[in-house]
């Protein structure tokens, strides 16, 4: 079993799913991740909903450029990097803060962070209130698919 196939079963564990099951193959999140390159190169980052389960949510990610520094107050990420690579800074703190939503920070930066390469495979999970920033090299892009675990 895939790490994004035990991740997708997450709805059945916690219990709220609309459905009996979600299933997405290698192949359907490669296609949806294509699907989203045009946009991405254009805006930056691009993403799609898969499912959404009460509070929580799946979805897939392309990035082709460095994102801002966010903080997520009530929810939970865990991120599974399909193709690409980029730099995960995290922790610190974001000097110029922002709240965009009530329950959301952003800013241009972190401070004081700790950086990590990932690439296919990685999985990471960052905790509310965690800074974290996507930053990639010139030419590079990362997709990857995530769930958002409220708390």
């Amino acid at each position: 079993m895939k790490v994004w196939q035990l991740i997708a079963a997450l709805p059945l564990l916690a219990g709220a799913a609309s459905t009996p099951v979600d299933f997405w193959s290698a192949g359907d999140i490669k296609q949806t991740a294509a699907g989203l390159t045009s946009a991405a190169e254009t805006k930056g980052v691009e993403g799609k909903t898969l499912s959404t389960f009460g509070s929580n949510s799946t979805a897939i990610w392309r990035r082709a450029k460095s994102g801002e520094a966010e903080l997520h107050k009530a929810k939970t990420d865990l991120l599974v990097i399909e193709e690409g690579e980029a730099t995960l800074l995290y922790g610190g703190t974001i000097p110029d803060a922002r709240n965009t939503s009530a329950v959301e920070i952003r800013g241009s930066s972190i401070t004081g962070g700790t950086s990590r390469k990932l690439s296919p495979g990685d999985v990471v999970r960052i905790p509310p209130n965690t800074p974290h920033q996507f930053i990639l090299a010139k030419g590079k892009t990362v997709s990857y698919f995530a769930v958002k675990i409220a708390r």
